[in-house]
């Protein structure tokens, strides 16, 4: 009886010591052309197969290229999760404004799926800001501050928002797919705060899903011990993305290299039984696939404590923030009470210098 408990005690110790292997999952982001020459690669497609990968493809089109590759992947059993994506005139990801074009959009792909017999796994929806809100900043970020507080009255954009996705969840459930969503990690931490200031101003939505996948991009997050141990370990979550490795509609965003992303994944390993990187585009051009097929998920370095702390403070700030912006008429009050006085207080002042130099 001894033995056999001494034993239970070694296996249990054994199995915690080593991390079990994660499912993988690869986004693509790329039109027909591209894809298609993508998987002009022979190699892709077999490497896939020997991870067990999975595929969230972006369907920026339904091109013949797009149906063929789709049709391969078929065959060979890999799965694949159409991620809808919109024309970046109506807003590209999807957010609070723009749900009717998501149905719409939606029931296209739906309905070219079956016509050309693809079979998709489930449905992914990108829950983000509006592109347009996005190029303006790099175009004239003036013309969209002055849409900014206008936003934060507009709590009816929100329930709307929710009532739209709603319907869209119906319909794709009706249809029998399992729906999953992609989220940046920080408009949880308002959901939980009980506000939605932040989410009025952005436009993103937090809509609930059968699998909810938080978008933990550190190449340009930075922090990744902090990023990865607040809003994944902590949490105990079962779905994390990690990236970039390159793609996107920016490829101009910074990069993981082999080294970030191997620390990132033992990392995740930890609680993720699924792991999906941003992008396959970028870990294949990158020479990432091979090194991941024997990739050893044991040992991830230690997690360091500033960034943890760096994490926590800018989560701190998020939740500070909205709760400041949900209270807009006393925010824009004291704004212009501060600017008058400060304005008096200069006037006051160039007044008595005058007086004095007139004296």
């Amino acid at each position: 009886m001894r033995f056999k408990s001494s034993f239970l005690a070694f296996a249990l110790v054994l199995s915690l010591s080593s991390t079990a292997k994660p499912i993988l999952s690869f986004f693509n982001e790329m039109k027909g052309p591209e894809l298609k020459v993508l998987f002009s690669d022979s190699t892709l497609i077999p490497t896939l197969k020997e991870l067990h990968a999975e595929i969230r493809m972006g369907m920026l089109d339904l091109s013949p290229e797009r149906a063929d590759i789709l049709k391969k992947l078929n065959a060979a059993n890999i799965p694949v999760v159409a991620w809808l994506l919109l024309p970046e005139e109506q807003g590209y990801w999807f957010h609070s404004g723009n749900g009717e074009v998501a149905i719409t959009r939606y029931k296209e792909i739906k309905q070219w799926a079956d016509a050309e017999g693809i079979r998709f796994s489930g449905i992914g929806l990108d829950l983000e800001l509006d592109m347009n809100d996005l190029k303006l900043i790099k175009s004239s970020l003036w013309r969209l501050l002055i849409k900014l507080p206008g936003r934060l009255y507009d709590g009816e954009a929100i329930s709307k928002g929710h009532e739209t996705y709603d319907k869209l969840l119906g319909i794709i459930k009706a249809d029998g797919y399992p729906i999953e969503s992609y989220y940046a990690s920080p408009i949880k931490d308002e959901t939980k705060n009980g506000t939605t200031s932040l989410q009025r101003l952005t436009k993103f939505l937090d809509v609930e899903t059968e699998k909810e996948i938080p978008m933990v991009y550190t190449s340009f997050m930075g922090n990744a011990d902090g990023f990865l141990k607040v809003y994944a370990l902590d949490l105990g979550l079962q779905y994390v993305a990690l990236g970039s490795t390159g793609g996107g509609f920016d490829p101009t965003m910074p990069t993981l290299s082999w080294d970030e992303l191997a620390h990132d994944l033992r990392i995740a390993a930890l609680v993720a039984e699924e792991v999906h990187i941003f992008s396959l585009e970028g870990t294949a051009q990158k020479g990432f696939l091979p090194k991941l097929v024997d990739f050893n998920y044991d040992n991830p370095a230690a997690i360091r404590p500033e960034q943890v702390e760096a994490v926590k403070s800018i989560q701190s700030k998020v939740v500070l923030f909205s709760t400041i912006l949900s209270h807009p008429t006393l925010l824009f009050t004291t704004i212009i009470v501060v600017i008058g006085l400060i304005l008096l207080g200069i006037y006051t002042l160039v007044k008595f210098l005058v007086g004095r130099v007139k004296a």
